[in-house]
């Protein structure tokens, strides 16, 4: 039995417009107010939700996915728009979405339009012309104002932003004077953030205190970097370092800097121009020392990288970096050290809770050494293998169901595009009417539409199963070719999920069980420290290094 309009379960959709200029034509509450009134003066008083998209862009579908799932799951009838623009402004999103709720039975309503589902693919083109030309006046209005030095952007630390103009900002403009002087008195990034540290200065994201955005605790090294690289503290104005790829689409690109728009004396100097160049020659020397042996102790030879991804601290939970050995004239072994300690240094309560960490520094040919004596005790444990085996048999299983699966979905679908070809000629033949033709039209589509997903969905896991190789030697595999080339990352990346690095007395309790660690292992893992493996492969064992300790 069909529902009365009182009966009909309607959610509102209200999303904000913006004019070429970007500036608001109409507030979003006003929508709100002429839907719901819209909505009781045709007899849907059921409104069971009121969705509110303040300042979303209409080529952002994303926005939809709640709305899809509840569809799917009946828990709408009727879904109002002020009109198709407030819908979206991309023509292929907007089409398949209306198309997926009219497949789950929800009724499609516009205030100041008819919804016309024939004609919809019309509006939605120009709805998508809309949305490009909007861009474009956009980006030209702003190129302008960037030319004429209006600001567009929030302030830099250091500034504020005061209508169009950058003011200084007292508490923190002596922060970024200091920084540039300890810098051209010979200190390093990394020492800088820690003496602001030590200092209690608040970061950059701390000091603009923005509603729930992201705030770092710590200076860093990188921070400084950002700081020291800034022509815009010398009064220099500079605009336009990115533009968007497409109007769809949210991805910039970092443009030249010749394409920059550079005002100079824009706003008053917190550095000197002559501070500011002995800064940047000195930044220019030590990378050019720095590149003279290999950069030092940045993490390079990126490509040789084998553990990327894969080495943890067990005491912060941050990745491993790999560092090169050599600096200069003096020469040590390549290593790994903990990511935290190399940007915050050594454990410092006095600075900060939960600041710095220790180096969990292990030597790569050390580490190279335990993990291949880790595989030769995986390999040489007949329960492990046992392991493999099962899983390997399962897989084969598997695979020969899909494998059926998909040839009948394959035949399926090309049964309903026959019928759909045939159906097409019969009209242009007249040998059906216009109202079985529509009807037949759309039965046909909806069941290609259904079958065509159901076979990405079935190749999608049979591809899954197709990667891990129905082989006996499906493991074994990755683990001969260790034993054959060497250590390589592809083969590492098969094996293991993570390798975590402990030192002494740092393991805690609750890992042991997350490691599946018996006694033995875990006292031993706790007293002298080591390196805990986590399989990729669901095999229920992890077994620490034995015998084989670095420091």
């Amino acid at each position: 039995m069909q529902k009365s309009n009182e009966e009909k379960r309607v959610v509102i959709y209200c999303r904000e417009s913006r004019d070429d200029y970007g500036e608001n034509y109409e507030r979003i509450e006003t929508q709100r107010d002429l839907l719901v009134k819209y909505c009781k003066g045709h007899g849907y008083t059921n409104i069971i939700d009121i969705i509110m998209d303040d300042d979303r862009s209409g080529t952002d579908f994303s926005r939809f996915d709640d709305i899809r799932n509840r569809a799917k799951n009946k828990e709408i009838d009727v879904i109002v728009f002020k009109n198709s623009a407030r819908l979206g402004r991309n023509q292929k999103e907007a089409l398949d979405f209306v198309e997926y709720l009219e497949e789950q039975g929800v009724e499609i309503i516009f205030e100041d339009e008819q919804y016309n589902e024939e004609m919809f693919g019309l509006y939605a083109w120009f709805n998508e012309r809309r949305a490009r030309d909007d861009s474009k006046n956009i980006r030209r209005n702003l190129r302008h104002k960037i030319e004429e030095g209006d600001l567009l952007v929030k302030a830099i630390y250091g500034y504020n932003k005061n209508g169009k103009e950058l003011v200084i900002n007292p508490e923190t403009a002596p922060v970024v004077q200091e920084i540039f002087e300890l810098y051209s008195k010979s200190w390093g990034y990394q020492k800088i953030a820690t003496h602001l540290n030590k200092k209690g200065i608040s970061t950059p994201s701390q000091a603009r205190n923005f509603a729930n955005a992201k705030q770092t605790e710590n200076w860093k090294a990188q921070h400084i970097v950002r700081i020291l690289d800034d022509r815009r503290y010398i009064g220099d104005y500079v605009g336009g370092h990115t533009e968007k790829l497409s109007f769809k689409s949210k991805k910039t690109r970092v443009k030249s800097q010749e394409e920059w728009t550079i005002i100079k004396n824009h706003h008053d100097p917190i550095i000197d121009k002559e501070l500011f160049e002995k800064v940047q020659k000195i930044r220019a020397k030590r990378k050019k020392e720095s590149d003279k042996y290999n950069n030092g102790f940045k993490f390079v030879d990126v490509e040789n990288n084998l553990y990327s991804g894969l080495l943890y601290c067990g005491r912060c939970g941050t990745p491993m970096y790999k560092r090169k050995g050599t600096s200069g004239t003096r020469t040590r072994p390549d290593s790994y050290l903990c990511k935290k300690y190399c940007n915050e240094g050594t454990i410092k309560d006095d600075v900060r809770n939960n600041y710095g960490c220790k180096p969990h520094r292990i030597r790569i040919e050390y580490l190279d050494k335990i993990v291949n004596a880790y595989i030769d005790n995986l390999v040489s444990n007949p329960e492990f293998k046992n392991f493999v085996m099962d899983n390997v048999k399962a897989i084969s299983t598997n695979k020969v169901t899909l494998e059926n699966e998909l040839n009948k979905s394959k035949q399926n679908l090309e049964k309903w595009e026959k019928q759909f070809k045939q159906v097409y000629e019969d009209k242009l033949n007249d040998l059906i009417p216009e109202f079985i033709y529509k009807d037949k039209k759309q039965e046909l589509e909806k069941k290609i539409k259904n079958e065509s997903e159901k076979l990405e969905e079935i190749q999608s896991k049979y591809n899954s199963l197709n990667k891990l190789e129905d082989k006996e030697d499906l493991i074994f595999k990755a683990i001969d070719d260790i034993k054959k080339n060497g250590l390589r990352k592809e083969e590492l990346s098969r094996l293991f999920d993570k390798i975590v690095i402990y030192e002494p007395k740092e393991i805690k309790k609750e890992e042991k069980d997350l490691y599946n660690l018996n006694d033995m292992m875990y006292n031993e893992l706790y007293e002298n420290g080591g390196l805990a493996f986590h399989l990729k492969f669901m095999y229920p064992q992890t077994i620490t290094n034995r015998g084989l300790r670095y420091w």
